[in-house]
């Protein structure tokens, strides 16, 4: 088993009761493929929200060092209903220098659409390593596979810049590129997949 996981805070995705959808399945296929292990919360409100990441913060959690927000988007916010939201700034307050070499991931459309100031304001306020996320909106199974390999390599590589390494390569650029997705780094650099030559020449 790895040794270390994932910490993921979900917001409610639908307004109507019935409906399902959830990042539990992505989850518990790395945990049965030995890959992760992880805590996972729902949470409705700012407040839940502030609670369980000042106790993720703690150090009994250490090796939970990935966060992943599941979650409704926009540039700079999430959704964490269809009436309740916090900005990355207000998320940021909880875990203000508490998040030393932990790696941040937004499963939200739009989140990095966002200027490079602000992310940086808001990764100096945390600590954080790096947060990625994606900067359009995106297709649910088409971020759900992506995902499943990120996790695992955001858990599991020794290197902060591990997404960018396996992400980057031809198997997998093309789509990280469809998806808008994004890094951001606490020394400053920033990193965004290039398409391949290929996709550019539509050969």
């Amino acid at each position: 088993m790895s040794r270390g996981g994932v910490f993921c805070v979900e917001g409610q995705w639908h307004r109507n009761l019935d409906e399902e959808g959830s990042v539990l399945p992505t989850l518990e296929l790395l945990e049965r493929l030995r890959r992760i292990r992880y805590i996972h919360k729902d949470v409705a409100t700012a407040d839940e929200l502030r609670y369980f990441l000042g106790r993720w913060a703690l150090r009994q959690y250490a090796d939970y060092h990935v966060g992943f927000f599941a979650m409704h988007g926009e540039p700079g916010r999430l959704w964490l209903t269809d009436q309740h939201s916090v900005d990355l700034m207000d998320l940021a307050a909880p875990l203000a220098g508490r998040c030393d070499g932990r790696r941040l991931y937004f499963a939200s459309c739009s989140v990095m659409r966002f200027s490079d100031a602000e992310l940086q304001d808001f990764l100096r306020t945390t600590g954080a390593a790096m947060v990625c996320g994606y900067t359009r909106n995106v297709d649910w199974v088409e971020s759900a596979a992506f995902e499943t390999v990120l996790l695992d390599v955001m858990v599991n590589s020794s290197r902060h810049d591990g997404a960018e390494q396996r992400l980057g390569s031809t198997r997998w650029a093309a789509l990280a590129a469809s998806l808008g997705f994004r890094v951001m780094y606490l020394n400053g650099k920033t990193w965004r997949p290039r398409l391949p030559v290929s996709a550019h020449t539509g050969s």
